[in-house]
């Protein structure tokens, strides 16, 4: 079986998280409907605390950075997940600033997008406080699916729900885009373990 690590199976994930909401206490995490509320719980950084994936437990903060890794982890698994976003072992990645850094080290920060590019954004200061994942660029509008967001136009950093967005490309508040090395073609898939019968 081939399995590759490509923009659209990272985008089929985020697609599917459209319109869940975050949990005003730490449960009903799977449903994305139930135990609405802003106190930051999300099923996203439950995931990656039982995956070992950051530096120590998320849930209860900002969950915008975080909803970008688990689409990830969900995707290609722990270990492609962290080459593909340019992120350590035991990662500081549930930041923006630190998730914009890592892709600056390793050379694939750019001022332009491609689907399948980490976007980030800044706040009137130039701090960086948000990120989604782009689904779609054109000759005037980058789409993005981000967590922790709103319908209302514009960044919203805080939102509480997984939606979809666009920016025109000029937006001011657009701090740059990490370019995942996707695959240039498929890889073989590990092979399965074998069973008892």
């Amino acid at each position: 079986m081939i399995m590759a690590y490509t923009a659209s199976a990272l985008i089929k994930i985020a697609e599917a998280e459209v319109g869940y909401l975050e949990k005003k206490t730490n449960s009903n995490l799977d449903s994305k409907t139930a135990n609405s509320g802003y106190n930051n719980y999300t099923k996203y950084a439950r995931d990656l605390k039982v995956a070992g994936y950051y530096n120590g437990n998320k849930n209860g903060y900002a969950w915008c950075d975080v909803f970008v890794d688990w689409c990830f982890v969900k995707a290609f698994g722990v270990d492609a997940a962290k080459r593909l976003l340019c992120q350590p072992d035991k990662s500081l990645g549930a930041g923006c600033e630190y998730s914009m850094r890592y892709y600056k080290a390793k050379k694939q920060l750019y001022s332009s997008p491609k689907v399948g590019d980490q976007i980030f954004f800044k706040d009137s200061d130039g701090d960086v406080i948000h990120t989604g994942i782009v689904y779609d660029v054109d000759g005037t509008y980058v789409y993005t699916i981000e967590g922790n967001t709103s319908s209302v136009a514009g960044v919203v950093a805080n939102g509480g729900c997984v939606g979809e967005k666009k920016y025109n490309l000029s937006y001011n508040r657009i701090a740059g885009y990490g370019s995942p090395a996707y695959d240039k073609k498929a890889v073989p898939e590990p092979a399965p373990n074998p069973t008892n019968k």
